[in-house]
């Protein structure tokens, strides 16, 4: 190729890069919001939970609290107050309002995103936030309170007023207290480095909510119910060698130690790819952020915040795998996000058709890039969707497999 043609040919593509770009920014940004958020779903699939009958049910008793779901106390309220009303937490509607939850969410996430960070890099951002464990989590576990935690730490951490980031702080706290006050401290840790320190007061702002929201819970288990029925609750004695009951797909009677040993290896069957799971094309924007350090030492230090820290967390204290993660890492997934999309436009204004134009195709190449989502392999995304149409076709019963899932 002759440098006369490689010149025209890179004039061609720089030209068809910009049309596509113009032909972005003329849609309105609910249609492409709602193409992200379509093939967010395409990529991670959903999985119809026990949990529609499960958790609204377990709080039976609001005057003697005795179960750890208890501290789930928003969605718990919202599925008490769904029984008290005479409807059936098991039925069709709940099912169709749990997706008509989650996809409010969505839209408030992208709202949110967009007011903080189109002007800066487009829908970079947003497309890499829905190409994180966080959509992936919205999408997987409809029917439990993520959606509601995921919309405080969103509002907490993009609101344009402190009240509102409060008002989000607070969602979060009653929501999952225990894991919005890990993220709340992954979140503080995070803001040491100089390149976040913008989002210090946030992180204070969760950590304070959630501290006391864990301190009144805790309270009225004390007063009304029992002490040691709270998540920290039943910890104490747990990592202190006594036996305990709990919901776990493990064997508690082994001890902590050994039970710890137990997640540890069943988490690392997954490999590096776990860290992808929860982070998404974040991680490569983390790279951006790294290089940013003003030193080496805060760079790893970065690094084992955002990646180390939460895996060994998530593995002492959750068995989720990437959902724990996902949710005591929002807030770093976010900030990531936002700084990383915003240097990358920078670094992008230097080359050949404006910053636009590569933010753009930047995030068309996020949304392609696939997202796996590693959980138990017997909630594949789209196994009940395969045995559904085989089962059409075939004109038999719909195989099941005797869980309730």
């Amino acid at each position: 190729m002759t440098a006369e043609s490689g010149n025209s040919a890179r004039v061609v593509v720089i030209e068809q890069l910009q049309v596509f770009t113009r032909f972005i920014a003329r849609q309105p940004v609910a249609a492409i919001v709602a193409v992200l958020v379509a093939v967010s779903l395409v990529k991670s699939g959903f999985v119809v939970w026990n949990w529609f009958e499960l958790s609204p049910q377990l709080l039976t008793n609001w005057g003697h609290p005795d179960n750890s779901f208890q501290s789930n106390v928003l969605f718990n309220a919202f599925g008490t107050l769904w029984s008290s009303v005479g409807l059936d937490t098991t039925s069709m509607l709940w099912l169709v309002t749990q997706v008509v939850i989650t996809i409010g969410v969505f839209a408030a996430l992208a709202v949110l995103v967009l007011r903080r960070t189109k002007a800066e890099s487009s829908y970079l951002a947003l497309a890499v936030i829905l190409s994180s464990g966080i959509s992936a989590v919205l999408w997987r576990e409809m029917g439990r309170y993520d959606a509601l935690f995921i919309l405080g730490i969103a509002l907490a951490m993009l609101a344009s007023k402190p009240w509102l980031s409060w008002v989000g702080a607070v969602i979060a706290a009653l929501t999952s207290p225990e894991q919005a006050l890990i993220a709340g401290g992954l979140a503080l840790l995070i803001v040491v480095a100089p390149v976040f320190r913008e989002w210090s007061a946030i992180a204070v702002r969760l950590l304070v909510a959630s501290a006391s929201v864990v301190i009144l819970i805790q309270i009225w288990f004390s007063l009304a119910g029992d002490a040691y029925k709270t998540r920290i609750g039943i910890l104490l004695p747990f990592i202190s060698g006594e036996k305990i009951e709990g919901a776990t797909a493990y064997d508690p009677s082994q001890g902590f130690i050994r039970f710890t040993f137990e997640k540890a290896m069943v988490t690392a069957q997954a490999g590096p790819s776990l860290v992808w799971s929860y982070l998404g094309v974040a991680t490569v924007l983390l790279v951006l952020c790294l290089i940013l350090q003003r030193s080496w030492l805060m760079a790893a230090y970065l690094l084992a915040i955002v990646i180390l820290v939460p895996l060994v967390v998530s593995t002492m204290f959750g068995e989720d795998r990437t959902r724990d993660l996902v949710m005591i890492a929002a807030p770093g997934i976010i900030m990531i996000a936002i700084l990383g999309s915003r240097v990358f436009g920078q670094l992008a204004a230097g080359l050949p058709g404006g910053s636009a134009v590569w933010l753009t195709w930047a995030a068309v190449i996020v949304t392609m890039i696939p997202l796996t989502y590693f959980y138990l392999h017997a909630e594949e995304p789209f196994h009940w969707a395969k045995e559904l149409l085989i089962s059409i076709n075939n004109g038999v019963e719909f195989a099941q497999d005797g869980s309730p899932r």
